[in-house]
């Protein structure tokens, strides 16, 4: 059973960021499966480091829609991609050094942060950019 589940609530209505989205759901769901059945070990490294790439690449390419549909809180929603993104680095760079690790309590933060991001903050670009990515 997975910790986060996609469901239509999530749907931006804009195909390339709900499966951009859905990658995020998706790497959440391995680390968590990976730590449920013991495999953390081999499993947590290489894929917080995809995670922590493709929160860059997501970010960027949402901030560029941004720009060129002119979405007027652009500034206001890139600060928020910059303290996520901080986060992720973060928690990378600990979990390299020792100093941090990846547990239920961790990822569920993660997931919720994902969620409430989608639900609270990504629905106000939908307007702007619909019909247009």
């Amino acid at each position: 059973m997975p910790l986060i589940e996609w469901n239509s609530a999530f749907s931006v209505g804009i195909q390339k960021i709900d499966e951009q989205h859905k990658k995020f759901f998706s790497l959440i769901n391995v680390l968590y499966d990976a730590i449920m059945q013991g495999k953390g070990e081999v499993v947590v490294g290489p894929v917080l480091k995809e995670l922590q790439q493709y929160v860059i690449f997501h970010f960027k390419s949402e901030e560029t829609w941004m720009e060129l549909y002119r979405y007027p809180d652009m500034i206001k929603h890139k600060l928020e991609h910059d303290a996520g993104a901080k986060k992720v680095s973060k928690l990378v760079l600990e979990y390299e050094r020792g100093q941090q690790t990846v547990d239920i309590e961790l990822l569920k933060f993660l997931s919720d942060w994902l969620q409430n991001h989608i639900l609270q903050v990504d629905r106000n670009y939908i307007p702007y950019f619909q019909g247009k990515v």
